[in-house]
This record gives C-alpha cells, structure tokens and sequence, in this order.
C-alpha cells in the first residue's frame, strides 16, 4: 500500500516533489530517459536515470535544501553559475 501523505506537501516551505521525488531528482532521472530515448536505448536510459537519481537522492539526504546549488557555485566558473558579483570559490579568505 502506497502512503499518500508521501505526495501530500506538508509546509508552504516545502520543495516541490513530482511522484515521490523532489524536483531536482526528477529532472536527473527524466533527463537520463530522455537521452536514452535520443540514443535508441530507452530501457538504459531508465537504468541509468534510476541510478543517478537515487545516487544524488541519497548524496543530497540530510543537506541543505539549495544543496545542488552549492555544488553548481563551487565547480562552475562564475560566469556559467550566474554568481559573478560573488568571490571565487578558491578564494578562501575575505579581503576587506
């Protein structure tokens, strides 16, 4: 039996979920499909989308909400990210 209240969002807070997934985890998974679909190769791309969206799922459990934004900000150059008025990541202390 599936528990409803999974679906059901509790908070104004609370992230958007697509099934059982938050949102972010959905894309990874629909992204993976739809490249397995692109690629002629729909049941790897399920597989692998399955893999890497329980793989950042569990990565992800416990750490902030923006946690895929963190990670953007410190393996992207500034100007990909949108964070230009920022500091460099390698920068590690504050001039000022």
């Amino acid at each position: 039996m599936i528990d409803a209240s999974l679906d059901i969002a509790r908070r104004l807070n609370d992230a958007p979920r697509m099934f059982w997934w938050e949102i972010d985890v959905a894309l990874i998974f629909m992204g993976a499909v739809l490249a397995g679909m692109v690629a002629g190769y729909l049941f790897s791309g399920c597989a692998v989308g399955l893999l890497l969206a329980w793989s950042f799922g569990k990565a992800k459990s416990g750490e902030h909400p923006a946690f895929a934004l963190h990670l953007l900000y410190w393996h992207l150059p500034a100007q990909v990210s949108g964070l230009s008025r920022t500091p460099p990541s390698c920068q590690r202390e504050l001039q000022g």
